[in-house]
C-alpha cells in the first residue's frame, strides 16, 4: 500500500459508512458536492484525489469523453442516462443507493482499493 492509498481508502470508507460526519446525508448529488470540493482543494497537493477520473471513467464506461464524472457515474448504470445535474435530486431511493454504490466502486477501482474496504457487499445490499 502506498503512502497516497491509506488517507484516500480512509477518506473514501468514513464518506461511505459515515456520511454524517461530513455533514452529507448520503445522497449521490452531496456525494459529488464533496468530492468535487475535496478535489478542487486537493489539486493543490502532490495527489489531487480525482485527477484522471473522468478520463478513466469514460474509457471504462465506453462514454462520452464531453462528459462530467458524475454523469459517467451515472451511464455506468443506466447507459441511456441524459440528465443533468438537477435530475439527481429526482432518484429514488432504490436509485439513488444504486448511485451512491456505483460512484463508491469506481472511485475504489480508480483508486485501486478493495471494495470490502469500503463495505460494498458484493451481494448487492449495500
Amino acid at each position: 500500500m502506498t503512502a497516497e492509498a491509506m488517507p484516500v481508502e480512509l477518506l473514501l470508507r468514513n464518506l461511505k459508512l459515515r456520511p454524517s460526519m461530513f455533514f452529507l446525508d448520503g445522497s449521490f448529488a452531496q456525494y459529488v458536492a464533496f468530492l468535487s470540493g475535496f478535489d478542487a482543494s486537493s489539486r493543490a497537493t502532490e495527489f489531487p484525489l480525482l485527477d484522471g477520473f473522468a478520463e478513466w471513467i469514460s474509457a471504462h464506461t465506453r462514454s462520452g469523453q464531453n462528459l462530467t464524472w458524475p454523469t459517467l457515474v451515472l451511464r455506468s448504470i443506466w447507459p441511456e442516462w441524459n440528465g443533468s445535474a438537477s435530475d439527481w435530486s429526482k432518484l429514488d431511493l432504490i436509485s439513488e443507493k444504486h448511485a451512491v454504490r456505483a460512484l463508491f466502486e469506481l472511485l475504489a477501482t480508480y483508486k485501486q482499493i478493495d471494495p470490502g474496504t469500503l463495505h460494498l457487499a458484493t451481494d448487492g445490499t449495500s
